[in-house]
């Protein structure tokens, strides 16, 4: 689509094609009326200089529509009240296509009118205008009117069809970025968690000689690596597989008593002494109880990289009339644990961002020996 803009308000400029075939038009034009007029003799200067400003106004539809208009006309009624035939009134209908696709409509009405009435008056003024060329005039301005149209016709449906491709690219990128959030989800919220508990079992192989804590930590990592490699090939057939994606949308997610029951013992074969108070509500909103999930999943994954060697846990999840609230909490005293395991923030921003959406309350802070993650959410 050529490049465009607009000459003034509601006036449209020609395209750049358009632009370089009028102006080499109008200079053949003009050269050959100077060849014209020098060899003539008798030549009236005055028809010659009306000729020329003629050609000279209409290559202002290159820069300014309105001012060509306006010049043309001004050049048509000096040429009719001086008794003159030439070429001007011939200039203002053949212009009419270049009114119609650069001018808005109220301007081409204007246009119409300042043309008729000038017809009519060059009709009453001798020797202006021969009655048998006005048919012949009225002829060419329909033609070249609807010229005009046509071209501005398919210039609009061209600028349409523009923008839809640019909102479907808008579109496009919005739903690239929309699925690259979900899979970043997925990684983060399902993977992480069974990643971080195989990389802390390694820690403890690292450190521990005792056969039977040694034994519970490799069956936690091939558990955990199990549960992991199993996540990514299910992700991996849900993005390569629009079919299975919607086939898989009717399986169970997970459920807050499940969840709340694998973060219990994923800690425990860590080493932490885990206390559970809970009273879930099995009347909970699917958004809700995914939520829950993931927050114990999160806090959970947290207190397995920062906290220390063997901390105490304790988890309460509530259901109180319209609200569920939960607490993860560790302590944060003792000797400190070398997970060396990267943190990027990212999971508590999630939650901070599922929780929000939810109309909840999320707030994470350490006071009194214990780092506390606290969230609060509707029950529906």
């Amino acid at each position: 689509m050529p490049s465009e803009a607009d000459a003034a308000p509601g006036f449209t400029r020609l395209p750049l094609r358009g632009r370089i075939a009028l102006l080499t038009l109008l200079g053949v034009v003009l050269l050959v009326d100077v060849v014209l007029y020098s060899r003539e003799p008798g030549v009236s200067w005055s028809g010659m200089a009306l000729g020329l400003a003629a050609t000279l106004a209409t290559s202002l539809f290159v820069w300014w529509p309105p001012a060509a208009v306006v010049s043309l006309l001004l050049t048509a009624l000096v040429e009719t009240a001086s008794g003159q035939s030439g070429p001007q009134f011939l200039y203002l209908v053949i212009i009419a296509g270049l009114v119609v696709y650069t001018c808005p409509g109220w301007f081409v009405g204007i246009y119409g009118a300042a043309t008729a009435a000038l017809a009519a008056f060059a009709a009453t003024t001798p020797g202006a205008l021969s009655s048998t060329a006005l048919p012949a005039l009225a002829l060419v301005l329909a033609v070249s009117a609807g010229i005009g149209w046509a071209l501005r016709a398919a210039h609009g449906r061209e600028r349409r069809f523009a923008g839809d491709i640019e909102r479907l690219e808008h579109a496009r990128s919005a739903a690239i970025e929309a699925e690259r959030e979900r899979i970043a989800d997925e990684l983060h919220d399902i993977i992480a968690h069974d990643v971080t508990l195989v990389s802390m079992h390694v820690r403890v192989l690292e450190r521990v000689d005792d056969p039977d804590l040694r034994e519970q930590s490799i069956r936690a990592i091939r558990s955990s690596a199990d549960q992991a490699l199993a996540d990514i090939r299910r992700m991996l057939r849900i993005v390569r597989d629009d079919r299975f994606a919607a086939s898989s949308a009717g399986e169970a997610p997970a459920s807050a008593v499940s969840a709340l029951e694998d973060v219990r013992t994923s800690l425990e074969r860590l080493g932490a002494s885990v206390t559970v108070r809970a009273l879930i509500d099995d009347t909970l909103s699917a958004a809700v109880e995914q939520t829950l999930v993931h927050l114990l999943r999160e806090g959970a994954t947290n207190i397995a990289k920062h906290a220390p060697e063997h901390p105490s846990v304790s988890i309460v999840v509530e259901s109180v009339q319209d609200e569920v609230r939960v607490e993860i909490s560790n302590s944060i005293g003792g000797p400190h644990r070398a997970t060396h395991v990267p943190s990027s923030g990212y999971g508590l921003d999630r939650l901070r961002e599922r929780v929000t959406l939810l109309d909840g309350q999320l707030r994470a802070n350490a006071s009194g020996g214990w780092w506390t993650l606290t969230a609060r959410l509707p029950a529906r």
